[in-house]
């Protein structure tokens, strides 16, 4: 099974905390310097979040997150913004993103969002792989429940 990731999108200020920020959730941390690099790392790991400041892309925030989207759908988007530049959070919700962070990074407010990524992969439905024997033991037990609720005992 990949490795799960914590992924920095570009050199944003105060990334230098989410390295244990991240490793208290269990995830690994890597940055990368393009989308290019974010595909890279995607297709060889479980992306659960990634943290992307717009400016590093050149991009207004709807396209910075609507590319991550595009390389790395798994991915929860984070989007990262300096003080100076107002985010509506309802529109950045509505657009995909995931939750929001300001810059530079606190570990706090990182430690906040990266919970929320924990509390929603924790949702998501884990799939178990079952042998043939397993399988059958299972429909055979659901076909009797079915019988015994129409009041055939099997």
């Amino acid at each position: 099974m990949p490795r799960e990731l914590v992924v920095i999108l570009g050199d944003l200020a105060g990334g230098h905390t989410a390295l244990p920020v991240a490793a208290e959730f269990g995830w690994a941390l890597e940055t990368v310097a393009s989308l290019d690099g974010l595909s890279g790392v995607s297709s060889q790991a479980d992306v659960v979040a990634v943290l992307v400041d717009p400016s590093v892309l050149n991009l207004p925030w709807e396209g910075a997150i609507s590319a991550v989207q595009q390389v790395a759908p798994e991915s929860l988007p984070i989007l990262c913004h300096r003080f100076s530049t107002a985010i509506d959070w309802p529109s950045a919700s509505a657009g995909g993103a995931f939750h929001v962070l300001g810059l530079p990074l606190s570990a706090g407010e990182l430690r906040q969002s990266l919970g929320f990524v924990w509390a929603e992969k924790s949702k998501r439905p884990q799939i178990i792989p079952l042998d043939t024997e397993e399988r059958s033991r299972r429909a055979k037990r659901a076909d009797s429940r079915k019988r015994a609720a129409r009041g055939h005992v099997a």
